[in-house]
């Protein structure tokens, strides 16, 4: 008996399944803009960045600080630092009104020294622009203490020179967690007061036991802001 021509035989629908599933495969599991992506023009700010190209005599290409802002996620393949703690001054490839945050790490089952993943981080945002400036005159520690974190005795990151920072996002890698990269909300007091920024701050307070700190990827997101 011959198929009906509209029934598809089994060869074509595994096809179809095979191929739906390479799609789900290859779509991006955070699903949001990355504005610290180097391939759309973010870039690394050595002034603000710790251990940057040419301070780490004997770094290699693949472990740049570049490399955190890369699209790829290998083992040995990330910006490699010596110690628990450090800083990375990222130039955002547009101005945003920030959302969330991502970091990206090997999986816990492949990674060679899981105590490289970075732990406790921060996220700050640098202040600029008559607009921002105005906002950020307008919060005070008792309006918004979230983005004045008392407890840390700073209002910036370690390396900032006189420039005004405001505290983004606080937040911990958890290398147990089911999956290995993970998305952090922006303070909602960031979010609903308007603030816009260009140029970020990824702060690691320190790691999961490492003698070095291996940052694989971070991601920003958020809404880009339109002149």
């Amino acid at each position: 008996m011959r198929k009906p021509p509209h029934e598809a035989s089994p060869n074509s629908q595994l096809e179809a399944y095979v191929r739906r599933l390479v799609s789900s495969a290859m779509r991006d599991p955070v699903g949001l803009q990355d504005f610290a992506l180097h391939a759309l023009g973010a870039k690394v700010l050595p002034q603000l960045t710790t251990m940057a190209p040419g301070r780490w005599r004997g770094s290699l290409p693949q472990n740049a600080p570049e490399e955190a802002l890369r699209d790829s996620l290998h083992v040995g393949q990330c910006w490699l630092v010596k110690g628990t703690s450090a800083q990375l001054g990222i130039a955002l490839h547009s101005p945003v009104y920030p959302t969330h945050v991502t970091v990206d790490h090997v999986p816990l089952e492949i990674a060679p020294d899981i105590g490289q993943a970075p732990r406790r981080m921060l996220l700050w945002g640098l202040v600029e622009g008559k607009n921002n400036l105005g906002l950020y005159h307008e919060l005070s520690p008792e309006r918004a203490p979230d983005v004045f974190p008392a407890d840390l005795g700073r209002n910036g990151p370690p390396v900032s020179g006189l420039s005004r920072f405001v505290l983004l996002a606080s937040f911990e890698y958890n290398i147990f967690a089911p999956f290995h990269i993970q998305t952090f909300p922006v303070n909602p007091a960031i979010v609903d007061t308007g603030f816009y920024f260009g140029i970020v701050v990824l702060e690691i307070l320190d790691n999961w036991g490492g003698d070095t700190t291996c940052l694989h990827r971070v991601r920003v997101h958020g809404h880009k802001r339109s002149y």
